[in-house]
């Protein structure tokens, strides 16, 4: 054979190995993404799409499903729905994932219609997968009747202190000292969590939180430790000998804990599972362990009781017949007079994914009543897990990975409201008609995902029930579309049962001084930036801009106290993508502003990361990053007084558009 033939096989050998190799890459995207492991499938389809091979808009699609089932929910789902006309016909399963994305959107009318489409594809489907998609639609109901009516609680994401973009698991609060434990996998090899511990600091800050040495190193699956009120201990779990507990007694350095000792050699007998509780008198332990066949295999609650005779531990057996279900149940919580347990599941009627859950105890009948669903928004499509109660029982913590959250689980604060009722008309001041075909909704500016409403009277009138004492983001829809905005700020004290009466009012005249108040405020500040209002923007686009000519955003939407666009903003990002489109040598500066409350570092942080959110949405849809300059001003630069909220600090926390050439 002479050398120019081995020459030549041995390029093709070469040229052949790095294609065979993306192949099986493939091939284990695939089998990841139909086992439900959606990170890996995630990390193997990004480096197909990194590879330039031509593997089809089909690794594209499924990069951006994978992308939103993981921790980037955040992310806008245009990108996804772009290959919807051509995956229609190419993947049978996409209006079942397009069903399972929407529902994690909270979007639940389109993730509804998305399964039924699905059930009703002209192909093959198993009983398996015909069943499991009458699942996801169960829930996609419950989710929204829970939804449409909000809970007595209100909830609030921790600040970044405490979160991040990676896990934060297991929250313990200790009331008097004001501080906080928890595990998280942030500092250390991904599968391993380890504590932390921060101060409250007052006025919503926590201290950096600090690793708690000395307590050894958390897989994923036995992430959880208790803290008894009684005496302080901490317990956690060790996988030895069938599983056995440890504790930690706290030091006189409030951060210090002792190194972790076997708490009872005996309890080992009872086959303790990771994610227990032990209460306070440390002699009744409640824990989750698996059941069943290998092929259909579920957590229940077990429960083992010490004698004070023999020290011996009972033999676990179920909490009771009612609470356990054909799913999972997991991360329980009894209240200090063990009249009260509050767990997960994914069954009882969830919302998605485990929902916390609620029982009590009947001392005459000796019985736990039927598991009640704790409702939104303690609940979410997505899991909450770890909830925990402080000494007064009404406010706590818990962990969830649910939309808005910063990374993967984060913890939340929770605590019980009252309600007020409250009841007006809506009027359309172009016509002198009632507004109707139509609902309102009150957003507390807290929690923005949360909402209550009422439908419009064909006089106009609504009535519902709202947070006292509150502020509110109050939003006019008909057929989904938002046709006005405003905010609505309502005090009463707790118990307040006089109906509030509130009129409001939209149409042309009102949207347009609402543009000139805001006009006004700008050029009073700096009359020689030449501003043009987002009306002129939306009229004129691109005929008005020069260099140092700014327009000051409206419409554009964070979650509280973070950088995450909302999907509210989509219409005006379109716009600015549209600006820069139709004017190619158009360079512009992305400038975030925020009010004056708060930390002056943390708003200078915060209108940078803001900042950041729309010039990455902008790339992602098409546009240069060289023709985008993120800036953070903080409150540096405000438009109005920042004394007063309506035409103030509203007018002070936005996004603006700078022109640099």
């Amino acid at each position: 054979m002479n050398k120019f033939l081995l020459l030549s096989i041995f390029v093709l050998l070469v040229s052949k190995s790095p294609a065979q190799d993306y192949d099986k890459i493939f091939k284990t995207a695939e089998e990841a993404l139909y086992l439900e492991d959606f990170e890996t499938a995630l990390v193997n389809y990004e480096q197909l799409v990194a590879s330039g091979l031509n593997y089809g808009n089909r690794v594209f699609y499924k990069a951006e499903l994978c992308s939103l089932l993981t921790k980037y929910q955040n992310k806008p789902i245009e990108s996804f729905l772009q290959y919807e006309d051509e995956m229609i016909q190419e993947d049978k399963f996409y209006y079942y994932w397009k069903g399972r994305v929407m529902m994690r959107k909270y979007r639940m009318q389109e993730a509804n219609e998305a399964f039924r489409n699905f059930l009703n594809v002209d192909a093959y489907l198993s009983n398996e997968i015909q069943e499991e998609t009458r699942r996801w639609m169960n829930w996609v109901g419950n989710a929204k009747s829970y939804m449409d009516n909000p809970d007595d609680y209100e909830i609030h994401l921790l600040e970044r202190e405490v979160n991040s973009e990676y896990a934060e698991l297991s929250p313990v609060y200790f009331v008097e000292n004001e501080e906080l434990l928890f595990l998280s996998n942030r500092d250390s090899n991904p599968n391993e969590y380890q504590i932390y511990h921060t101060i409250h600091e007052g006025d919503r800050k926590w201290s950096d939180p600090e690793p708690v040495y000395g307590q050894g190193l958390f897989l994923r699956e036995n992430a959880n430790i208790e803290v008894v009120d009684q005496d302080g201990r901490m317990f956690q779990f060790r996988p030895v000998k069938g599983g056995d507990l440890y504790y930690s007694e706290p030091t006189s350095d409030l951060k210090g804990w002792s190194a972790p000792v076997e708490f009872d050699s005996k309890i080992s007998s009872t086959h303790l599972g990771s994610h227990f509780f032990i209460n306070e008198h440390e002699d009744r332990i409640i824990f989750a362990s698996e059941v069943g066949s290998k092929k259909n295999r579920n957590l229940d609650l077990m429960q083992s009781f010490r004698s004070h005779e023999t020290g011996n531990w009972s033999k676990p057996a179920p909490f009771a017949s009612n609470i356990n279900s054909d799913f999972n149940e997991d991360s329980p919580y009894l209240s200090p007079d063990e009249k009260t347990l509050y767990f997960s599941s994914d069954g009882h009627g969830s919302m998605g994914g485990y929902d916390i859950f609620k029982s009590e105890f009947d001392e005459t009948t000796q019985t736990w009543s039927e598991p009640v669903n704790m409702g939104f928004p303690l609940n979410s499509p997505e899991d909450e897990i770890h909830f925990k109660m402080n000494p007064n029982q009404k406010s706590g913590y818990f962990t969830s990975n649910r939309l808005n959250t910063l990374g993967d689980y984060d913890i939340f604060f929770f605590w019980e409201i009252s309600k007020i009722k409250i009841e007006g008309r809506v009027v359309d001041t172009d016509t002198g008609q009632p507004m109707k075909d139509a609902q309102i909704f009150f957003r507390p500016y807290e929690y923005l995902d949360m909402y209550f409403f009422s439908d419009l009277s064909d006089q106009g009138k609504y009535r519902a029930e709202i947070t006292s004492d509150d502020r509110f983001k109050v939003q006019i829809k008909r057929n989904g579309e938002i046709l006005h905005e405003e905010e609505f700020e309502v005090h009463a004290p707790d118990g307040d049962n006089t109906t509030h009466i509130k009129d409001f009012y939209l149409g042309k005249g009102e949207a347009t001084a609402s543009h000139k108040v805001a006009q006004h405020s700008i050029n009073t500040s700096e009359p020689d930036r030449g501003v043009v209002t987002e009306e002129m923007l939306l009229d004129e686009l691109g005929t008005k801009f020069r260099v140092s000519n700014r327009v000051a955003v409206r419409h554009i939407y964070f979650d509280f106290g973070t950088s995450h666009l909302k999907d509210e903003s989509l219409p005006s990002l379109r716009t600015i993508k549209n600006l820069l489109d139709s004017n190619p040598g158009l360079r512009i500066e992305i400038a975030g502003h925020t009010d004056n409350v708060g930390d002056e570092e943390m708003n200078n942080r915060l209108s940078m990361e803001r900042a950041q959110s729309v010039v990455k949405w902008l790339t992602s849809s098409g546009i240069s990053d060289s023709r985008l300059v993120p800036k953070g001003y903080g409150s540096s630069r405000p438009l109005a007084s920042n004394d007063d909220e309506i035409d103030g600090r509203e007018l002070n926390r936005r996004i603006e558009i700078v022109v640099i050439e």
